[in-house]
Formats: C-alpha cells, structure tokens, sequence
C-alpha cells in the first residue's frame, strides 16, 4: 500500500516538473518579397505556409524555402534553409541553422534567418547566388550559425534581414524601461517638493503656536497635523534635509508624534501592507551528400 501511494505521488511530481519546463520553439517567417508563399517541410509534410510554428520539444532535420512556382518539395531549385532546434545537453548540442546552394537546390530570393529570445541577432543572410554565408559543397560547416540557449525560436526572412529586424526589435525595449524610469523619478521629484512644502507649512504653525504660547499661557494653540501623505514620502526619503525639519517639530511640539515612534509606525504599516556539434555537423553533411547523390541519380535517368 505504502509503495503504491509512493509511486503515485511521484509520478505527480514528475509530470509537474515536466510541465515547468518543457521544451517549446517557435518558427517565424516574415515574407518581403511580394511574392511567393514560404514553405516549412519536415519529413516530407508541410508544417507551415507562412504561419507560426510551434514545436513542443525538439525540431530536428526541418527545411524552409519560399515556394515562387518551381521548387520542389524539398526545395530543389530554390534557397533552402536547414535548421534543427533544441536544446542542449552537452556543450555544441543545441540548435543549428544553415543555408544552402548545394546542386539541386539554387539562388531564388534572398533569404535570411536569425535567433530570437536567445541569441539574438545571430544568424546569417545570403542576398546572391555567390554569397559566402550558404552551404556550396557538404563540408561547408564553418557557415552553420549555432546557438546554445535553451527554447530559443528561430525568425525566417525572405527579401530583407531577419538580424536587423531581430536586433532592432531588441533595442527597443531598454527605450521603453527608461522613459518609465523617467517618468518615475520625476514623479518621485515632485512628491519630494510636496512634501517639503508641507513640512515648511507644519513648521510656521508649530512656531506661531510657541510665541502664542509665550505671549498669552491661558490660550492653547495645537499644530495642524501633517498629511498622512507627507509621512509616505519621507519615509522614502529618510535621508532627505527635510526629515531634519520634521524631526525638530517633533522635538518642540508634544503632541507630534517622536521620529522614533513615526519610524514605529512605518515599520508596522509595511509589515501589514542530445548529440554534440561534431554530430550535428556530420548530419548536415550526410543530408547534402544524399541530396547529391540522389540529384546525380536523377540526371542519370534522363
């Protein structure tokens, strides 16, 4: 019985911890060519004609092209893009992407990737038949661009440079955070000279009320009392030169609370309130062989 409850309980555990941290990656394509209809295959199936592609776990041996009327299949013809995404498990087992020219496949539009939500802004594009950054023979693998974070998603353009726009889309972010921070202080500023203000107004009543006091002892004069406000302010502002003039009224006026017992009061209310790089290397280099072989195989025939 006690095995059976033991087991049952940590298959919960398991299944929870599995669901924390599953493995996702997102393909993206973004299409500036006014033309054509990308294309994501894997194993011979369409995945997606354009649309975002989520893959719950590891993405291996897939290819993308932009279909403009005569690529095939596998994107005979056409620029090919080879990509497998997951996440590592030894140092150089992450995700790889690459382009590819190798025969039969051939230079149609431009086409580019790039990392995103991980490695960001690293990728690669080729804008011509001869560019440096495609696959040309099978040992080309110094252009294979790898990255080794974890659920990293994968941007595929076509006509323009998926980097730029990655890199782009980043740097817009901190802009945003700053003005919010901005817009923070200044509110803070304000708050500050509020409540300096007020304290300035609390110290003239408390010294109107001592020279009354001199002057006529049977007339009793109490101090206005301080916005509840202004204690907000400075106690975030502990070190500021107006909490000096709050604690003198303190000390001068019995019925303002001591700056021992303001620090009392504040303490309560906040207290209440997978396979290495050489493998992956040699997969990619297993994949264009066949293409070859199976392309020289087709010319054969004829």
């Amino acid at each position: 019985m006690f095995r059976s409850i033991f087991a049952a309980s940590l298959a919960t555990v398991l299944i929870a911890s599995t669901g924390v941290s599953a493995e996702q990656h997102i393909i993206r394509f973004q299409n500036n060519c006014g033309k054509g209809t990308p294309q994501l295959v894997q194993g011979g199936q369409i995945l997606s004609t354009g649309q975002d592609y989520v893959s719950n776990g590891p993405f291996s041996g897939g290819i993308a092209y932009l279909q403009t009327g005569e690529c095939l299949l596998n994107g005979e013809e056409c620029t090919l893009l080879e990509m497998t995404l997951g996440n590592p498990t030894v140092p150089g087992g992450g995700s790889s992407t690459d382009i590819s020219l190798i025969p039969p496949h051939a230079f149609n539009v431009e086409a580019s990737f790039s990392y995103f939500d991980g490695c960001d802004g690293s990728g690669a594009t080729c804008s011509s038949s001869t560019c440096p950054t495609a696959f040309f023979q099978s040992n080309d693998n110094q252009v294979q661009v790898q990255c080794e974070t974890d659920n990293v998603n994968l941007l595929i353009s076509f006509c323009s440079d998926a980097t730029k726009a990655v890199v782009s889309s980043s740097s817009s972010k901190p802009a945003s955070t700053t003005a919010s921070q901005s817009s923070s202080i200044a509110a803070s500023s304000h708050s500050a000279s509020s409540t300096a203000a007020v304290q300035s107004s609390s110290s003239a009543v408390s010294q109107s009320a001592s020279s009354a006091s001199a002057s006529a002892p049977s007339l009793v004069v109490n101090p206005a009392p301080t916005p509840s406000s202004t204690t907000a302010v400075s106690e975030s502002f502990t070190a500021s030169p107006s909490t000096s003039s709050a604690s003198t009224v303190a000390n001068s006026s019995p019925s303002v609370p001591s700056r021992k017992t303001c620090h009392n009061n504040a303490r309560r209310r906040a207290a209440s309130t997978a396979p290495d790089s050489r493998a992956i290397y040699e997969s990619h280099r297993r994949h264009h062989a066949r293409l070859a072989d199976n392309h020289a195989a087709r010319r054969g025939s004829f």
